[in-house]
């Protein structure tokens, strides 16, 4: 049960009650619970980042998964790892992203870079020169612009869903789905 409740669909406006429509996942459940303006516009962030953003997928959920790692966030993971895996990484590479490894053999110099610069970020706030410098040897200063919003929006995600108490879904999110949708 969570620790705040779900809202009722009859107190939404019916933009939002809309979004509702076809058994949403927890997450999007509890969301509706912010104001309109910040349910929508949270939602235009989250899409963006998924659907619109060039930055490689792998590389991307390379950072939600570890910022779901340090945040012990088991609703983030759930619906992550499986997309991870959708996008190509490989069972090694996840083992090496849970445990911070960014000596991993399993990951190549660019992963490794992009580790190290979201631990940093998560950890530390401000990332130091010298990762920042590593992780752009490999990505466009815009691709890095994306990589921060990703690790940050996500760490976001993981607050609100620990604070929230949402429960971990019973299917996981159907990636397949989910990217043909526009």
């Amino acid at each position: 049960m969570p620790r705040i409740p779900y809202p009722s669909p009859e107190n939404l406006s019916p933009v939002v009650r809309e979004r509702l429509a076809g058994n949403p996942p927890n997450v999007t459940r509890m969301l509706v619970g912010a104001s309109e303006p910040v349910y929508l516009g949270f939602g235009a962030l989250a899409q963006g980042l998924m659907k619109g953003s060039p930055l490689d997928p792998k590389l991307r959920e390379l950072a939600i998964l570890r910022v779901g790692y340090i945040s012990n966030c088991k609703y983030e993971l759930f619906q992550h790892e499986p997309f991870g895996r959708f996008v190509g990484l490989t069972d090694d590479q996840l083992a090496a992203i849970k445990a911070g490894d960014a000596a991993s053999p399993s990951l190549d110099e660019q992963q490794s870079a992009v580790l190290r610069f979201v631990d940093d970020i998560v950890l530390n706030v401000r990332p130091g020169d010298e990762t920042l410098a590593g992780v752009r040897a490999f990505l466009s200063d815009s691709d890095v612009i994306d990589l921060i919003m990703v690790t940050g929006n996500y760490m976001t995600v993981c607050r609100f869903l620990e604070t929230t108490g949402i429960e971990v879904d019973e299917d996981a999110i159907d990636w397949n789905a989910y990217t043909a949708a526009k």
